[in-house]
């Protein structure tokens, strides 16, 4: 019995690392398409925030927000000087000529992100939610290439 329990914890072990070394992998791999996928999450995070406007769940709010927190803190290390001329981005060249007040914006989303996961309130939550929505249009608008 002693033997398969350490079996199991040896198992689990290699399991954990086999998830540290896959993400470690994707951190060093394709900036664009990892920055892509998080865009993507973030867009659906904010939908499913928004369906939140009609039917308010604090604990909802609370991992949603969290979340799009979390990927708005990895955006930064994902546009590298070296993706700046990249194809199949919308990324503009003004974020690596203007790094800092880019960077800016990032670290601005994730506190907002925070202080609407925070609420505990539908009256709290809206303002919250809607700045975060504005913050991302902003940027956006600054940033990234408009579609055809």
């Amino acid at each position: 019995m002693k033997m398969y329990r350490v079996g199991l914890a040896m198992a689990a072990a290699a399991a954990g690392l086999a998830v540290v070394i896959a993400s470690q992998a994707g951190a060093a791999g394709d900036p664009v398409a990892d920055r892509q996928g998080l865009m993507k999450q973030q867009g659906q995070i904010m939908k499913e925030g928004g369906a939140l406007l009609g039917a308010f769940d604090a604990a909802k709010a609370k991992t949603l927000m969290a979340s799009l927190s979390s990927s708005a803190d990895k955006l930064h290390a994902l546009y590298p000087a070296s993706s700046k001329d990249a194809p199949k981005t919308e990324a503009l060249p003004k974020i690596w000529e203007n790094k800092a007040d880019f960077d800016k914006r990032l670290t601005e989303l994730s506190k907002l992100a925070k202080d609407a996961g925070a609420a505990t309130t539908a009256d709290a939550y809206k303002p919250a939610y809607m700045a975060i929505g504005k913050a991302c249009k902003d940027c956006h608008d600054q940033y990234r290439a408009k579609k055809s």
